[in-house]
């Protein structure tokens, strides 16, 4: 009977120069980029900075990237793409610097004003000043400014972001020319808000899709803050259970230890002393005793040697009374 095997094929993990290469170039690149770790705080909020610089200098590689696909276009009919790669180029090592001085905010705001300006220089310095009817669907790039924002961005300023690739785009639309395709397509919509309004559908939708990630995203770091915090207090409770365990468990033993004494005691043992520890709770307790026991023992003491030296005046006296007159006595 044949045995089937069967092999189940995984995929291959990349070795460990190969991942060590990349963790190098990726440390190189957001020491370069980012802001130094070490500035930030160990709250979860300062931590959520921190991310955002990391993807900040992330999305830094997309401008090189885009950048060195630009350069070929360049020639030998488009030369005005120059443009929107110097302002590209100046943008990210501005967006860079910021980013590197700890301003995550205002990186993000420059990078998706960046994108803007990009976006607004293509429609500006292409070949053909005027607009046609497939620079409609060109105008959906713009949505690429509000995803970026809602990842970069606080909450806040993301609704911002939408409206202002919809100014953008009306901007572009009725100010620059239309050419025959465009105005055709216009008069097929029947007027200008129905042919806009597939992109700016898609910038309202894809503004609140940000929106609502950066809303979930600090709503987890809220309760992963309130969580933190809760972690806290019951490692803070736990902790004062086990120092009152502690101080209950030592006065247990300081309390035994002073019974013991006083059991010593009742049996005429006035050596026995307390232990004392100043450290122990009940320090001053067994050194008032320990003092009251060292008094009680040396007014033992004195009573006994008093007592001694009575019975010996008095037999002392005795032998004085039983010596005759004029005879010596016979001393003890």
């Amino acid at each position: 009977m044949n045995s089937i095997g069967i092999s189940h094929s995984t995929k291959p993990s990349p070795s460990p120069a190969r991942r060590s290469l990349f963790q190098r170039l990726w440390t190189w690149w957001s020491r370069l980029t980012g802001p130094r770790t070490d500035t930030f705080n160990a709250d979860i909020f300062a931590q959520e900075r921190l991310r955002r610089a990391h993807l900040v200098s992330a999305l830094l590689i997309l401008i090189v990237m885009v950048v060195i696909l630009l350069i070929p276009s360049t020639y030998p009919s488009s030369p005005s793409i120059w443009i929107p790669i110097f302002i590209l180029s100046l943008g990210g090592v501005i967006i860079a610097l910021c980013n590197r001085g700890g301003y995550t905010t205002l990186s993000s705001v420059f990078y998706v004003l960046l994108i803007d300006i990009a976006l607004t220089g293509f429609f500006y310095f292409k070949p053909t000043p005027a607009l046609n009817s497939t620079n409609m669907t060109a105008f959906d790039l713009f949505v690429v400014a509000v995803l970026v924002g809602g990842v970069i961005l606080p909450k806040g300023l993301i609704p911002l972001t939408g409206i202002l690739q919809i100014f953008l785009i009306a901007m572009i639309f009725f100010l620059r020319p239309h050419d025959a395709t465009l105005t055709a397509l216009i008069q097929f919509a029947g007027n200008v808000y129905v042919a806009l309004m597939p992109t700016l559908v898609l910038q309202v939708v894809g503004t609140g899709l940000a929106w609502l990630h950066a809303w979930s995203v600090e709503r987890a770091l809220v309760r992963a803050s309130q969580a933190e915090e809760l972690a806290e207090a019951r490692a803070e409770l736990s902790q004062q259970a086990l120092l009152t365990a502690q101080q209950k468990q030592r006065l247990e033993e300081g309390i035994m230890s002073i019974l013991e004494i006083h059991r010593q005691v009742a049996s005429g043992n006035l050596a026995a002393r307390v232990p004392v520890h100043e450290d122990h709770e009940l320090w001053q307790v067994g050194h008032a005793l320990n003092l009251l026991l060292m008094r009680i023992q040396q007014q033992t003491q004195s009573y006994r040697f008093l007592q001694t030296t009575n019975q010996e005046l008095e037999h002392l006296v005795d032998v004085l009374d039983a010596t005759p007159t004029g005879a010596h006595p016979s001393l003890p």
